[in-house]
């Protein structure tokens, strides 16, 4: 029960700094702060689907596959986003 609540949190901590990087990318225009935005949008989706298995009957191996590819793309926007020089 415990970590189910710790899921939402997060997802809803996820989409807050999606929300405040959008806000932020308004200001500024920055693109390197709109491949922070796709990165928290993305950790979102990832927490949410690796909870999806509640929910349905999901193949626990593409869960995970899934999984693994989000991260590696989650990482590698943080990465765009360190080096961008705008």
């Amino acid at each position: 029960m415990i970590d189910m609540i710790l899921d939402v949190t997060i997802i809803g901590f996820a989409l807050f700094l999606s929300f405040i990087s959008w806000v932020a990318y308004k200001k500024s225009g920055m693109k390197s702060i709109l491949f922070l935005l796709l990165a928290f949008l993305l950790f979102g989706i990832k927490k949410a689907l690796e909870n999806l298995h509640i929910l349905t009957k999901v193949n626990e191996g593409t869960l995970e596959i899934t999984a693994t590819l989000l991260e590696l793309i989650i990482l590698l926007l943080f990465f765009i986003a360190v080096v961008k020089k705008d």
